[in-house]
């Protein structure tokens, strides 16, 4: 996966790469930003030497998306189905607060995950690549 976005903030080695956020984000107001704050920001390390307001591509493996995806998208459903499995035959008070407790504690699970395994492996980290100029060169 490819993004360019724009150099928001360098701090030591890393910069804070900003990116628009995609069509399908103009009307979900999921995260409750108005309009003009419909970014997305990565901190990466500066390889570059890119500084504020550059133009960067950033890259990230395929691995890496599909990994992040089912850590977000998946494993909450599964863990909920399980435990809506598992419960099925209680009362539905009791069956419905275990599923959420569950789906809770996965989103947890998962930020622990990230936090302590995911972003000590290099190739799950994202990549500046390049650096784009006025002229849409690229700089390696």
């Amino acid at each position: 996966m490819v993004e360019t976005g724009v150099v928001h903030k360098i701090k030591g080695s890393f910069a804070t790469v900003r990116f628009e956020r995609k069509t399908a984000c103009e009307k979900c107001n999921m995260c409750f930003k108005p309009k003009e704050e419909m970014y997305v920001e990565l901190r990466v390390k500066n390889v570059l030497q890119a500084k504020v307001g550059d133009k960067v591509t950033v890259k990230m493996g395929e691995r890496a998306v599909l990994t992040a995806s089912f850590l977000v998208y998946g494993l909450p459903v599964i863990v909920m189905a399980l435990a809506l499995v598992l419960t099925y035959k209680l009362d539905i008070g009791i069956c419905l607060g275990v599923s959420l407790g569950s789906l809770v504690l996965s989103f947890i699970g998962i930020a622990l995950i990230d936090r302590f395994i995911i972003r000590k492996k290099k190739e799950y980290m994202p990549i500046m690549s390049s650096i784009i100029t006025e002229n849409n060169e690229e700089i390696q």
